[in-house]
């Protein structure tokens, strides 16, 4: 019998091809009491997909225990005559050596042969990003997404909650964040409204969803820029005062928040504080990239702020907002990361963790920053974003790539915590799309996460895909045809050339146009000045 198992395990043996336990004969269960959470997981599991629930009156028994033993999230799995044993070396590793247990229950229709496997992770951190600031999901496709990870190992969920077209995170302090600028009034001219956030009810469903599958649940909010949706909100934020709304626009904007003002300091503050009661797992995600300073250069309060702080120039202004933020977070004990900053004079604390998306940061860069202390998660665009089609990333192309950098030391390389594949929803406006574009390659990418470099063979991959794919079907998962997950030739070439025409964005046209009002507004200052200077001389 093949079986399939993504991501592919530490050791994985096949004692023998004789079937020596079927779940469908009257089965037993032996759990202690921290097994809780993976022995409902299986129970649920069987009685979905098996109709089979447990029985005092057995012929094959499964027992789920804890060893204390080894590393975390490690587990063990043998299967005999009659009786399949789980050994978790934690909570962790039992969870995981459950979803093992399933898809081999999967591929062998109930029935499986004697197997010993002994596994492990490779890395700590194993991601998965949403992004609901562009497109909203309910509450169930989360959940879906949630359940999804667990499968594959995952074991931390990135939330983007917000960015310039939406802010979907309901806080009690500033309820305008949502009553405002959870709405924008269409989407790149298509005339349809676009709305939604989830409610602090629906965040606690969330993240408890999450954590009775061992994981962790880390928020973004934006800043400082990217905020369109909080200026629409609370315009006092900005640099100037002026009508701002909800941007129905992609692309990166001129207006972000006034770090001159001491008030946004603390209305940041107060929204952190709110976040970290909500979000209880010790990180937060801060965002910072993408921020023009165009604003800055023009704010009295911002050049001020720089002449105070003895800084040169607004690129250390930006550094300054992060750091002070970072500090801030880390007071309250919370761990803090941030999309990677491009190299400079001045740079980010060392305890901020960059997620590395690239950006202007060359190999070399990122191999300095790790061996001299920085921590990071691996999210490369080119590999890692689900959101590109497949003429530009191909489901090999995503496989194959390594996480680890040629030049790190020791402790250079112990200081990539892991990987994460980030699902952006510019162009994913539904849960029809988003499983086209993550599965299968969310399965690519676990195996990078979990399975050690050596145990990686895209040719082994792919004959497991076949098995994989009648599980998610199964599961109501409507994944890319396997056939379109590597184009070649005409069909690549015209993958590319339709994403980059959908990619020229007419978001320019809102820089343009406050870009203007603030003219305006400086403008009027200056000769507001200008006649007060006049009556003071008379």
């Amino acid at each position: 019998m093949k079986y399939c198992v993504i991501p592919e395990p530490y050791r994985f043996e096949i004692k023998s091809s004789d079937i020596v336990f079927d779940i469908f004969d009257e089965t037993a269960f032996e759990a202690e009491p921290s097994a809780e959470k993976s022995f409902n997981s299986l129970i649920s599991f069987l009685e979905e997909f098996f109709t089979v629930y447990p029985s005092g009156l057995a012929k094959g028994k499964i027992r789920l225990e804890i060893s204390g033993k080894g590393e975390s999230e490690g587990y063990s799995l043998k299967v005999e005559r009659g009786r399949v044993l789980l050994s978790g070396n934690d909570e962790k590793g039992l969870f995981y050596a459950v979803q093992t247990l399933k898809q081999l229950l999967f591929c062998g229709d109930g029935k499986l042969t004697e197997i010993e496997i002994e596994d492990k992770p490779r890395f700590r951190v194993r991601g998965f990003m949403l992004d609901c600031a562009r497109h909203f999901f309910s509450v169930e496709a989360v959940k879906q997404f949630i359940d999804m990870m667990a499968f594959h190992k995952l074991n931390e969920f990135h939330w983007h909650l917000s960015d310039d077209q939406g802010f979907r995170c309901q806080l009690e302090g500033k309820l305008l964040l949502t009553e405002i600028g959870s709405y924008r009034s269409n989407t790149n001219f298509n005339n349809e409204p676009h709305e939604g956030y989830y409610t602090k009810a629906d965040i606690k469903e969330i993240v408890d969803y999450a954590h009775n599958r061992y994981i962790k649940v880390i928020p973004e909010i934006d800043s400082p820029g990217h905020v369109m949706a909080m200026l629409a909100a609370y315009p006092e934020l900005a640099c100037f005062l002026q009508d701002y709304s909800v941007s129905t626009f992609w692309g990166i904007k001129h207006d972000v928040l006034c770090v001159g003002k001491e008030s946004t300091f603390e209305f940041m503050q107060e929204l952190f504080d709110e976040l970290t009661d909500i979000f209880t797992d010790g990180v937060i995600h801060l965002g910072g990239d993408e921020v023009p300073t165009v604003r800055w250069e023009s704010c009295p309060h911002c050049q001020k702020r720089m002449k105070d702080e003895g800084l040169t120039s607004e690129e250390e202004l930006h550094t300054y907002y992060l750091d002070r933020m970072a500090t801030y977070l880390r007071n309250k004990g919370t761990d803090v990361r941030m999309w990677n900053d491009r190299v400079k004079e001045k740079m980010v604390d060392k305890s901020v963790t960059w997620q590395l998306w690239n950006g202007e940061m060359n190999e070399q860069d990122v191999v300095k920053e790790l061996n001299d202390g920085r921590k990071f998660v691996i999210s490369c665009g080119d590999y890692y974003y689900l959101s590109f089609p497949y003429a530009l990333t191909s489901l090999e192309k995503c496989y194959n790539f390594e996480p680890v950098f040629d030049g790190l030391t020791e402790e250079g390389e112990k200081n990539i915590l892991g990987t994460e594949a980030c699902l952006w929803t510019e162009f994913v406006p539904d849960m029809i799309t988003a499983d086209k574009m993550t599965y299968p390659r969310i399965a690519a990418i676990c195996e990078s996460a979990w399975s050690m470099k050596d145990k990686k063979n895209f040719d082994l991959f792919k004959e497991k895909l076949g098995s994989y794919y009648g599980i998610l079907g199964e599961t109501g998962i409507n994944a890319a045809p396997l056939k379109k997950t590597s184009p070649e030739g005409i069909k690549k070439l015209a993958g590319k050339i339709y994403w980059k025409r959908r990619s020229l964005y007419w978001g320019a046209h809102h820089n343009i146009m406050s870009d203007i009002r603030v003219k305006r507004i400086l403008n009027e200052t200056k000769k507001e000045n200008e006649n007060n200077e006049s009556y003071t001389d008379a």
